[in-house]
């Protein structure tokens, strides 16, 4: 987890103004918060790291996610498989680029996931931006 200190403040400034941006464009939700720290994840292939579908909201402060941002850490080539995936509904699926400085940004409540890692090592921030509950 990286901390919100005087140290990372220009990590949390930017990735809150790309949600911002993303946020007035497309979604327009209320947001006004990052309640929770940055997490830092590295998915590796010994462990077959991944993470199955999910949605980023849930009970307690993840009921006040309104938009998920993950950055890409990894170069594309650093890993195979490792895919973030996003389920739009039926059969449609919306696979995020891949490559160091990649940023994707949604709605917290898309179901989405991590395919597991079949070589080297994917990393990534993430980082939820909130507001008031969902009326």
């Amino acid at each position: 987890w990286i901390p919100q200190t005087p140290q990372w403040n220009w990590l949390y400034e930017k990735m809150m103004q790309m949600a911002k941006e993303a946020n007035d464009s497309l979604w327009k939700f209320d947001l006004i918060s990052v309640d929770e720290s940055i997490q830092y994840t590295e998915y590796y292939d010994t462990a077959e790291g991944h993470y199955d579908w999910h949605q980023d909201i849930g009970p307690g402060n993840a009921s006040k996610r309104k938009v998920s941002i993950t950055v890409q850490l990894s170069e594309s080539d650093d890993y195979e498989g490792g895919d973030l995936e996003m389920w739009q509904g039926g059969k449609a699926m919306q696979v995020a680029p891949r490559g160091a400085g990649i940023v994707f940004i949604f709605p917290s409540y898309m179901m989405h996931r991590v395919t597991k890692v079949t070589k080297g090592t994917r990393r990534s921030f993430v980082l939820w931006v909130g507001g008031q509950h969902y009326r």
